[in-house]
């Protein structure tokens, strides 16, 4: 409990520290968090946390909530990412936000690295596992079409607008025609970033540029189709095997976010990344409905809050890791760029014409509400009446 304090207590340290303006570049973002800029030193300090050094097993062989004599309900949070990962580091912000809101009527008990999410999704659903962070949208998108949908490209091209949307009507939508009719419940929308491409041919400016490339893509119909309408050939494989076939020279390039191309060390085999932001990928956190009916609505209303408040931070980490990443991959020899945005928008709106055939155009109106520029990509299909907000 000891060691769990002091990871914690370095935990709100950065926090605090981000809040402080002679030594960052911050600046206000509607009512989310600041987008912070920490310094190599906290990230440093930050990343050296050891989850393996904190107790995250649980007591005996459940996958499942349990209540202790004295009346405690305890649940574990599972997650596929590894120590490092912001989403990781968020959940021990989350299990303190749960234990202080329920004053210890509720214990979080953490897993991660937990296989993939497709097991996991499917553990939360069947009731065998009562919570989860979920960062690959093709968990969703194998059950429910409409999940394809959050991966639109250029839906969004800025943290700002995806958080600003998932923490409002975006959100919503998502949970009431994805997710929870899955039979999970959500309660919240962390980060996993926006995608970006990686190769090992050229820079990647404009559309022209991936012409004839090969392509890992993940088994999203925008994904596949986005690869299509730029003229690349795309292959489908589990991210596990992206680095192997990438050393192997089996294709050319990938795209994911930057957390993931710096975690899997995609720069050791990859020469170009091209910033494009070209798809921004939400984490749902959800709860098996066994676990969410068995609360009570104040500690429902604990953890819907605790999601919240965490999420915001991860989102924070998520940012402040992303320039430290990027450092280390250049000084490792790898080759950046930015893309023309608009060039690409107008390529792929053959993939939004055909989305929007099939699905109609309610995300895109919803999404255009959250859009700071008036000429992107989304409201050439959503409602162009100003926002309400």
């Amino acid at each position: 409990m000891r060691r769990f304090s002091i990871v914690l207590l370095s935990i709100l340290m950065i926090i605090g520290l981000s809040a402080c303006a002679d030594r960052y570049d911050t600046r206000p973002v509607y009512n989310l968090p600041q987008s912070t800029r920490v310094d190599r030193d906290e990230i440093a300090r930050l990343s050296a946390i050891d989850l393996a050094d904190v107790n995250l097993t649980v007591e005996d062989d459940t996958t499942t909530f349990f209540v202790r004599d004295d009346g405690t309900i305890v649940f574990h949070i599972w997650t596929q990412t590894d120590s490092a990962h912001p989403i990781s580091l968020a959940l021990l912000q989350f299990k303190q936000e749960v234990e202080a809101r329920s004053d210890g009527q509720l214990e979080v008990q953490i897993r991660i690295g937990a296989g993939n999410d497709g097991d996991i999704l499917t553990g939360v659903i069947e009731n065998q596992l009562d919570a989860a962070v979920i960062t690959v949208w093709t968990a969703w998108s194998d059950r429910n079409e409409l999940a394809n949908l959050e991966s639109l490209p250029f839906l969004f091209t800025n943290y700002e607008e995806a958080w600003l949307a998932y923490e409002g009507t975006l959100g919503d939508w998502v949970t009431d025609n994805i997710i929870n009719p899955s039979g999970a419940r959500a309660v919240g929308y962390w980060t996993n970033g926006l995608r970006h491409f990686t190769n090992n041919v050229r820079p990647i400016h404009g559309p022209e540029d991936l012409v004839g490339l090969s392509m890992r893509s993940m088994a999203t119909s925008t994904q596949t189709e986005t690869y299509t309408v730029l003229g690349a050939q795309y292959l489908i494989m589990p991210f596990g095997e992206v680095y192997p076939g990438l050393e192997a020279g089996d294709f050319d390039g990938q795209d994911n976010p930057l957390g993931n191309i710096h975690a899997a060390h995609l720069y050791e085999v990859q020469r170009y990344l091209s910033l494009s932001s070209h798809m921004f990928s939400s984490a749902p956190v959800i709860l098996s409905a066994d676990f969410w009916y068995f609360l009570s609505p104040s500690h429902q209303q604990a953890i819907f809050d605790s999601a919240l408040e965490a999420g915001r931070y991860q989102g924070i980490l998520t940012r402040a890791m992303y320039h430290s990443q990027l450092q280390d991959m250049q000084a490792a020899g790898m080759s950046v760029n930015y893309i023309d945005t608009a060039a690409f928008e107008n390529a792929v709106v053959p993939v939004w014409e055909s989305h929007m055939a099939r699905f109609g155009n309610e995300i895109a109106t919803i999404a255009a509400r959250y859009i700071a520029d008036t000429n992107s990509l989304p409201h050439r299909f959503g409602d162009l009446t100003p926002p309400s907000q």
